[in-house]
């Protein structure tokens, strides 16, 4: 069987060592890398070497919803991503789909089933949901277009508009990623052509059609 290399994406030690050894037991040909946040899965997707499987939390530091979704899957249309999620709303389901998910699995999902669900990806299967519902509602249009453009932008500039969505100011992202501040504008222009919007609140707004509600906010009664 041919050798493949899969990320695992996530922000819980645990979950990570638990998926890696749940992969060991099946696929045990296959190289596993790890990720803990956002940029080291671009670090390492953009490293050169081929990642054949992403398997990804959805709420990943560094991400805002889907944003890691939509960035991966565009820069690397030929790699299949299985999402992984407490969240298995319909909704959400429906979204990871609609934004490039080749399958989603509940974090609950036993060994048999996370390991068939690879084995599906990896064989070219797509849309699997075992166990969950998938809604109808799906993205919304301006998500969609909002992906997109994530897609195009480079590792620096899409932590730049994580930061935005987190209300930091250019002073404050300038010493978080230790750059001078004419390079936090000179990426905010880049990521408003990209948006086609021209103000910071409307790059704000913007991005946030890609979040994710929690669980129980999802959940709760109307």
């Amino acid at each position: 069987m041919t050798a493949h290399t899969i990320l695992i994406a996530d922000d819980h030690p645990l979950f990570r060592a638990a998926l890696q050894q749940v992969i060991a037991q099946r696929f045990p040909q296959h190289t596993v890398q790890l990720a803990s946040e956002v940029s080291d899965l671009q670090q390492l997707a953009l490293g050169g070497g081929a990642i054949d499987l992403l398997l990804l939390d959805l709420h990943m530091p560094g991400a805002v919803g889907f944003s890691a979704l939509s960035w991966f899957c565009g820069h690397f249309p030929a790699a299949p991503v299985v999402m992984i999620s407490a969240n298995t709303h319909p909704d959400t389901v429906r979204r990871a789909f609609d934004h490039g998910a080749a399958a989603f699995l509940s974090k609950s999902a036993d060994i048999d089933a996370i390991q068939s669900c690879i084995e599906a990806v990896m064989a070219g299967e797509r849309g699997l949901h075992p166990g969950l519902q998938a809604g109808s509602k799906g993205a919304s249009l301006q998500a969609l277009d909002v992906a997109e453009a994530l897609s195009s932008l480079t590792p620096q500039q899409f932590k730049v508009a994580s930061m935005l969505v987190e209300g930091l100011l250019n002073k404050q992202i300038a010493y978080e990623l230790d750059v001078k501040e004419a390079t936090v504008k000179a990426h905010m222009t880049e990521i408003y052509r990209k948006l086609g919007v021209t103000s910071r609140t409307q790059a704000v707004l913007a991005l946030t059609s890609l979040s994710v509600e929690p669980p129980e906010d999802l959940s709760a009664p109307v």
